[in-house]
């Protein structure tokens, strides 16, 4: 994981943000509200994009290294699913749980390179055929792209992820803007993709 990020600070500012977009369209293209769904969150930081799934009856099985989530689980009574908190470093898990949709918001670069190439696996293996990932990536034009500990990829690295896959809805943020630790370009590749 990245040093020298105070996550428990980036996360709590961060909590109180809407969900994603990307949330409702990995819910639409997953089948719905059905009961019984499972979703996977990694790196659910403050936990806005996991409690959406929960207000819409899922199960979620949420992943971060940081525990600011723990405090928001008493809202997670109030809703329709359950939230259950994993406070661990996802490139540990062995096996994740069977799930409908695999959701990441930014946290698989985050993994480093071997952390994700280890853990990807993984995920796609607990996700059902016909099951939908939405997940960001950080590209080869990220300011980040020299670091070590930062996973970023070329486009043939992303399509060899997928491999798999239907890809339903692809965005590219590739712009000048602002991080955490200040000034930097982005260039995030957001994919919505439904295993074959």
């Amino acid at each position: 994981m990245t040093e020298g990020i105070d996550w428990h600070v980036f996360n709590a500012t961060a909590s109180g943000r809407p969900p994603r977009r990307i949330i409702s369209r990995a819910i639409a293209a997953a089948g719905g509200d059905r009961p019984g769904r499972v979703a996977l969150d990694i790196g659910a930081g403050g936990g806005s994009d996991a409690l959406e799934f929960v207000r819409h009856g899922w199960t979620v099985h949420a992943y971060d290294i940081d525990d600011t989530l723990a405090s928001r689980l008493v809202e997670n009574e109030r809703m329709a699913g359950t939230l259950r908190f994993h406070h661990t470093d996802a490139t540990t898990v062995e096996r994740f749980p069977t799930a409908d949709v695999l959701y990441s918001g930014h946290a698989l670069p985050m993994l480093g390179p071997e952390g994700l190439a280890q853990t990807w696996p993984r995920l796609v293996d607990a996700l059902r055929p016909g099951g939908i990932a939405a997940v960001d990536l950080f590209g080869d034009r990220d300011t980040w792209a020299d670091r070590d500990d930062i996973a970023t990829l070329d486009q043939r690295q992303i399509d060899e992820m997928f491999r798999g896959f239907s890809v339903l809805h692809r965005e590219v943020r590739d712009e000048d803007g602002r991080s955490w630790v200040g000034k930097k370009h982005w260039h995030i590749i957001t994919v919505l993709a439904r295993k074959l």
